[in-house]
């Protein structure tokens, strides 16, 4: 149970750092229109303006991640009677690190940001000698919860 409750406080903490960058994708994407004046620097601007996914999608494939770990982590403990071998949180940790990175990828908004904190947590706990334990950690909620609120903001209701 302790280890259910150290993944579960991992994924809830991660969710929050994915929602937190919503709002600065949609500031870094408008302002690359304005600042076109000539057809060189408009291409230029909008070159990394049309890489950026929006917080609104960053926030969504956060919780699509988020939804998936705890599918599989629900999966692995019913199959063990509620204990999740190291290996098997350690992949699954790696994984969802890496779907986090995968979603904010490209973006600098504060919605990535909170989602690149979320998933450097994630990958913090996969590389530790006790996975589960790592992964619950004062920092992983702190960064889950501004996640969290930061989709919110953006109009996305997450559970990092």
């Amino acid at each position: 149970m302790r280890i259910a409750t150290a993944v579960l406080a991992g994924v809830s903490m991660m969710g929050l750092a994915a929602c937190g960058d919503d709002k600065a994708a949609t500031t870094t994407a408008e302002p690359a229109k304005p600042a076109a004046t000539s057809a060189l620097p408009e291409a230029e601007a909008t070159a990394p303006a049309a890489a950026a996914p929006a917080d609104k999608v960053i926030c969504e494939d956060a919780n699509k991640a988020a939804e998936s770990f705890k599918k599989a982590l629900l999966t692995i403990m019913s199959t063990t009677g509620g204990d999740v071998p190291k290996k098997d949180a350690a992949l699954m940790l790696g994984d969802f690190a890496a779907n986090l990175e995968k979603a904010a990828e490209g973006s600098d908004t504060a919605v990535a940001t909170a989602l690149k904190t979320n998933a450097a947590e994630a990958a913090k706990a996969a590389k530790a000698d006790d996975p589960v334990n790592a992964a619950d950690t004062p920092e992983s909620a702190k960064a889950a919860k501004e996640f969290n609120a930061a989709c919110k903001a953006v109009g996305v209701k997450t559970n990092l």
